[in-house]
C-alpha cells in the first residue's frame, strides 16, 4: 500500500485536479526509488573514460547525449574520475534545459541562477572553450560551491559572479546570446528524493515563487540580445510557476515567442519532475550584429614584466607550448588569472572567479593553482605521471602523501588518473611533493 503521507494535502489536491486520470500513476511514482544519473564532461571525457566506468552505468539518457543512468549501488562521487572532473553527477531530467538552449562555440552565455553548477558546466561543455560563460549565483555560500565545480571540470572561459539579477541587468543590457534561467522554485519535482522539501511547501510559497520568477525573467529579457534565446526551467509541477508564468511573460514582451516547451513527469520518464521551455527574442530592426560589435569588454591593464618573471619561467619549464598563456592576464594582489577572449566588463560586480585562476605570485616563485592543473591535459605539459584509478600510488596521492619516482625530471608535474588531470606534484631528485589541496584529500586509507 502506498504511503504518501509526507506529501502536503494541498499539493495532492491540486495535482489530482491538474492530472485527472494520470493522477494515480503520478502518485505511485513517489513509492519508487529515485533514479540516479551523471553527465560526462566533454572537455575531459572520451570513450575510454566511459568504458572504464561502464560497470556503473545503466543506459543512456534519451534527451542528453552525454547523460547516463548509474547503478545506485555504485558510488561515482568517490571515484577518482569525479575528482578529476571527468563527469558531473546530475539528475537526468535536469539535463534537458541546456539541451534545449543548445549553446554553440563562440556564444556569449549567462547562467543566471547557476548553483551548484550542473547547467553551467553543461553549457561550458558545448562552448568547447570558445565564447564566454558568466555563471551567476546570488547566494554567496552557494556561489562558492558553484565556483568549485567550475574549477573541477577544468573550465577556462567562465566568469563566476555573485549578484542579484537587477544588478547584472544594469551592466549587461541586450548583451547575451543565450541565457539559462533555472529559476528558484517551490521544488515539487524534488519531493520524491527529498521529503524535507515538503516541509517548506505551501500554496503561499508557490505564489511567492511565481512572483520572484516573473522578476527574474524580466531581468533576463533586458540582458538578452535581439535574436537571442532564453531557456526557462524549474523543478516544480506548478502551472503557476511554469506554463502560466511563461504565458504571462510572453504577453508582457510581444517580441518574445515560445519556441519549445516540455514537461518531464516522474511517472513517464526515468528522472525527477522538471519543466523547461525555450524562448526567442525577435530581432525586429536587425540590430543584433551591431550590438555584438558594441559589446563592452574588460579593459586589461598591462602587468609589469618584472612581476611576471617567475610565471614566465614556470611556463617555459612546464608547458610544451606557451603561446597564448601570457594573453589576457589579470593580476589581483598576488593572484593571477587568465580571462577569456572578448571577456565582458565585470568591473563593479562581485566576482569569485575571473576566468581561469592560474596561480599565485609568491616571493621568488610562481605557485600554480589546482584549477590550472585541472584545466590542463597531459599533452600540454612536459612532465606528467599517470596512475590507474585503483592503484596504491593514486590512493596515496589523494591522501596527501609524497610519491617516489626516480626517473622523473625536477619541476612541476601533472598527476593524472589514467589520462585525466587530477592535480600537481613537484619533483625534486625523484621525490614528488604532494600539492593536492588539503581540503580535497581523502582521510581513509
Amino acid at each position: 500500500m502506498s504511503d504518501n503521507s509526507f506529501l502536503p494535502i494541498d499539493f495532492i489536491n491540486r495535482m489530482e485536479q491538474d492530472l485527472g486520470p494520470d493522477f494515480h500513476a503520478f502518485l505511485r511514482s513517489f513509492d519508487e526509488n529515485k533514479i540516479s544519473a551523471l553527465r560526462f564532461n566533454p572537455i575531459k571525457a572520451d570513450e575510454k573514460a566511459k568504458a572504464a566506468i561502464e560497470y556503473m552505468l545503466e543506459g543512456s539518457v534519451e534527451w542528453s547525449p552525454n547523460g547516463y543512468y548509474y547503478n545506485d549501488n555504485e558510488r561515482p562521487g568517490i571515484h577518482p574520475y569525479h575528482a578529476a572532473g571527468v563527469y558531473y553527477i546530475q539528475d537526468a531530467s535536469a539535463q534537458l534545459p541546456v539541451e534545449m538552449l543548445s549553446p554553440k562555440p563562440g556564444d556569449i552565455c549567462l547562467d543566471l541562477c547557476a548553483a551548484p553548477g550542473g547547467k553551467s558546466t553543461q553549457i561550458a561543455g558545448y562552448l568547447e572553450g570558445k565564447g564566454v560563460l558568466i555563471s551567476n549565483e546570488p547566494v554567496k555560500n552557494r556561489a562558492k560551491i558553484l565556483s568549485e565545480n567550475i574549477e573541477r571540470l577544468g573550465i577556462r572561459n567562465c566568469i563566476v559572479t555573485s549578484e542579484y539579477p537587477d544588478k547584472l541587468a544594469e551592466n549587461f543590457y541586450e548583451y547575451f546570446d543565450k541565457i539559462m534561467v533555472d529559476a528558484p522554485c517551490s521544488g515539487e519535482g524534488m519531493f520524491r528524493k527529498n521529503h524535507d522539501a515538503c516541509k517548506e511547501w505551501s500554496l503561499e510559497a508557490v505564489q511567492a515563487c511565481a512572483a520572484r520568477q516573473a522578476e527574474i525573467l524580466d531581468r533576463a529579457y533586458e540582458m538578452l540580445i535581439p535574436g537571442g534565446r532564453i531557456c526557462y526551467s524549474t523543478c516544480t509541477f506548478s502551472r503557476l510557476e511554469d506554463e502560466e508564468a511563461v504565458a504571462a511573460f510572453v504577453a508582457k514582451h510581444p517580441d518574445m515567442r515560445l519556441v519549445q516547451e516540455r514537461r518531464l513527469w516522474p511517472h513517464e520518464v526515468k528522472g525527477e519532475g522538471h519543466y523547461a521551455c525555450l524562448l526567442e527574442k525577435a530581432d525586429i530592426d536587425n540590430r543584433s550584429q551591431e550590438l555584438r560589435k558594441e559589446r563592452k569588454h574588460y579593459s586589461l591593464k598591462r602587468i609589469n614584466d618584472n612581476l611576471l618573471i617567475n610565471y614566465s619561467l614556470f611556463l617555459k619549464d612546464t608547458l610544451n607550448n606557451t603561446k597564448g598563456w601570457k594573453d589576457n592576464l589579470l593580476l589581483i594582489n598576488d593572484l593571477l588569472y587568465m580571462l577569456p577572449d572578448e571577456c565582458p566588463d565585470f568591473q563593479g560586480l562581485h566576482v569569485l572567479r575571473g576566468g581561469l585562476f592560474l596561480g599565485t605570485l609568491k616571493k621568488n616563485r610562481f605557485e600554480p593553482s589546482h584549477a590550472l592543473a585541472l584545466a590542463l591535459n597531459k599533452d600540454e605539459v612536459k612532465h606528467y605521471i599517470s596512475f590507474g584509478a585503483n592503484s596504491k600510488e593514486l590512493n596515496d596521492y589523494l591522501l596527501g602523501q609524497s610519491l617516489r619516482k626516480d626517473d622523473i625530471s625536477d619541476g612541476w608535474t601533472l598527476i593524472n588518473v589514467d589520462d585525466y588531470s587530477l592535480g600537481w606534484g613537484k619533483a625534486v631528485k625523484g621525490q614528488i611533493k604532494n600539492h593536492y589541496p588539503k581540503g580535497l584529500r581523502r582521510y581513509d586509507a
